[in-house]
């Protein structure tokens, strides 16, 4: 059926009582066929016809709100697609991020360190923070921010070192600079408990502000060092010199147990402080010193 352009009800009936249309009609006139009676047939005869345009113009504003509503809901439809294809995609970049992110174990809760140090060869970690590798902290020390400060300017960018992204397993370039430790690097033990009051800060902030450091680390590390500013040893002689041997050695420890491999490590919480292990420390630093001055 050919589609109504123009809206019936907007039609009005021809005055078929007008002089014009009398006038059409008396040729019509016969005995049986008076003028009166054909007028109301032509009347009759419109508003026929014109009801049948008005049940199609309905059927027609009816077919076209049902055709209007099918394409809104494939429109409603297609959107809820496209949306759930991008939020698919984001999920699956995230996926992907996730797994180039270096892994870390939690640590067991109240478990302290182990009475004795492990016995290892002296090592380097490299010098990023993202990578959860052990670090020392002479770097956050004013000497290491300078000595930081003067490579930044002197090193060059350009230069690209081979690594592998523990992550994907894949080898990536990145700048050499960002791992060559500085030959002025002082270890842990060795620096002074200033340094260390301050370093342990800058340290804190920079896992803080890596997004693969866990609140939960950090917290338990920052009260690692909060024990040692509070412990009674530092009242005494050499005290605050076994607090920074029993640190250098435990931060150490923790660290490498984070990143074990191995499924019958369990990292301990670095926040408790092994008394038995910090009496050790001392007393054998009393001995060396003790030892240095009967050398004299």
């Amino acid at each position: 059926m050919p589609r109504i352009t123009r809206d019936p009800n907007l039609e009005e009936m021809p005055d078929f009582d007008s002089d014009d249309f009398r006038t059409a009609f008396e040729a019509l006139v016969t005995e049986g066929n008076t003028l009166d009676a054909i007028i109301q047939r032509s009347k009759d005869a419109w508003t026929a016809s014109h009801q049948k345009k008005l049940d199609a113009w309905q059927a027609q504003v009816a077919e076209d709100a049902a055709e209007e509503q099918q394409l809104e809901a494939e429109r409603a439809r297609e959107e809820q697609e496209r949306a759930a294809a991008q939020e698919e995609q984001r999920r699956l970049e995230r996926a992907e991020k996730d797994k180039k992110k270096p892994k870390v174990k939690a640590f067991v809760a109240n478990k302290p360190v182990n009475n004795f140090a492990a016995i290892r060869a002296s090592q380097y970690a490299l010098n990023k923070v993202k990578n959860l590798e052990y670090v020392e902290l002479w770097y956050w020390t004013p000497d290491g921010c300078a000595d930081a400060a003067i490579q930044d300017r002197t090193a060059s960018s350009t230069v690209l070192a081979l690594t592998s992204d523990d992550g994907a397993g894949r080898a990536l370039f990145t700048p050499a600079a960002a791992h060559k430790a500085s030959t002025k690097v002082v270890a842990d033990e060795k620096i002074s408990w200033r340094d260390m009051s301050i370093a342990k800060t800058g340290l804190l902030q920079s896992m803080k502000a890596e997004e693969n450091w866990p609140e939960e680390h950090v917290v338990a590390l920052g009260s690692f060092f909060l024990e040692l500013d509070c412990h009674d040893l530092r009242r005494r002689d050499y005290g605050e010199d076994a607090l920074l041997q029993y640190q250098a050695e435990v931060r150490r420890e923790w660290q490498e147990q984070l990143r074990s491999t191995d499924d019958m490590v369990e990292p301990f919480d670095i926040g408790i402080i092994n008394e038995t292990r910090l009496a050790r420390i001392y007393d054998k630093l009393l001995t060396q010193k003790q030892a240095s001055g009967l050398a004299r």
